[in-house]
Order: C-alpha cells, then sequence, then structure tokens
C-alpha cells in the first residue's frame, strides 16, 4: 500500500470520526503527494525514498512554523 492509499484510507477515518485537526494535516500531505508527482520528470509517479523525504520535509516545516 503506498502512501497515498493510506493517507486516502485515514482521511475517509479522520471524515467519519469528525477530527477536523487530522483531516487538515492528511489534506496537506495528499497536496504535497499530488504535486511531487505533477512535477516536471516524474512521470506521474513517486518512490518510497521520495515519499519518506517529502514527510520529513513537512514535518521539519511544521516544526519551524511552530517555533
Amino acid at each position: 500500500m503506498s502512501l497515498e492509499e493510506k493517507v486516502m484510507a485515514q482521511m475517509k477515518d479522520a471524515m467519519k470520526a469528525k477530527d477536523e485537526a487530522l483531516l487538515r494535516g492528511l489534506r496537506a500531505i495528499k497536496a504535497e503527494i499530488i504535486k511531487a508527482k505533477t512535477d516536471p520528470g516524474a512521470n506521474g509517479q513517486i518512490s518510497e525514498d521520495g515519499e519518506m523525504k517529502l514527510l520529513q520535509k513537512l514535518v521539519k516545516s511544521r516544526k519551524d512554523s511552530l517555533e
């Protein structure tokens, strides 16, 4: 199961549970995945390493914004 599929499944659960904070975070992750897939040279796919780097970048930016 790819990261995008996991995010989509968790989004469904968050919608059912009406967890708005989790849903906002998951939507942000999904948006970045789609953005990475549409980048020139990506050919509509992203590797597992690319997914992990993407998540690390998102976590770092959120931590920086909190400080």
